[in-house]
């Protein structure tokens, strides 16, 4: 008989300590990791949301020539409104030679195609970008710039041509989506939020979650 107490005692014991583990301790973990994401999360959709305001209100506003969104072309006034295109408000592009005559007969970039470009790579910090925020290119001007400043460009820049194979994954899914549909001879401008350039990662001298343009230059398209 004793030793039956005592089981149901134990028995008992751990049933209330079930109890208050389920109803007392195991909600509080859960809130304190509910928190924990909420704020990685709050803190990531706020640098994604000043990065796309920064974008938006330069190309907007500061940029030359000032561009509106292409939904907006049609209620334009102008005759060939220079605009850009957004996808997800984190990649936008700007073709500057979209209205160039005979660009509809060029060969056009889409998957699997091989093309060649001139392009130089900036931090992108809500202006103008300058050779402070430059991080690469191969573009022999502004490499020139670069040596005129005091860097030493022999090791690390070329003026070689880069060759992509659209699709191949050489690019960040950024640029593979805004260079598809350009044609040869564009020169394209493409400004992307961290998550559709490098996202958490350090890339050479880019920091982490960083808002980035790139201006190529479609040199060839084969």
């Amino acid at each position: 008989m004793q030793n039956n107490y005592y089981l149901c005692a134990i028995y008992m014991y751990m049933r209330n300590y079930r109890k208050i583990l389920c109803s007392v301790v195991m909600p509080i973990i859960a809130f304190g990791i509910a928190l924990l994401f909420a704020g990685c999360k709050n803190e990531t959709d706020t640098t994604l949301t000043q990065q796309q305001q920064s974008i938006e209100k330069y190309l907007q506003t500061s940029h030359n020539p000032r561009l509106i969104d292409e939904a907006e072309v049609g209620n334009s006034i102008a005759e060939n409104p220079p605009f850009y295109t957004r996808w997800d408000m984190d990649l936008y592009r700007y073709i500057e030679t979209y209205y160039d005559e005979g660009r509809d007969s060029k060969a056009e970039i889409v998957r699997g195609t091989t093309f060649e470009i001139i392009y130089t790579a900036y931090i992108f910090s809500g202006s103008a970008p300058t050779t402070a925020n430059m991080y690469a290119t191969n573009d022999a001007e502004n490499i020139q710039k670069l040596q005129n400043e005091g860097l030493n460009t022999e090791y690390e820049w070329t003026s070689e041509p880069m060759k992509i194979k659209l699709g191949s994954d050489k690019l960040t899914s950024g640029l593979e989506t805004a260079l598809e549909g350009c044609r040869e001879g564009d020169v394209v401008e493409i400004y992307m939020t961290y998550a559709e350039a490098y996202g958490n990662k350090y890339i050479g001298k880019v920091p982490s979650k960083s808002s980035v343009v790139w201006f190529i230059k479609i040199t060839n398209v084969e």
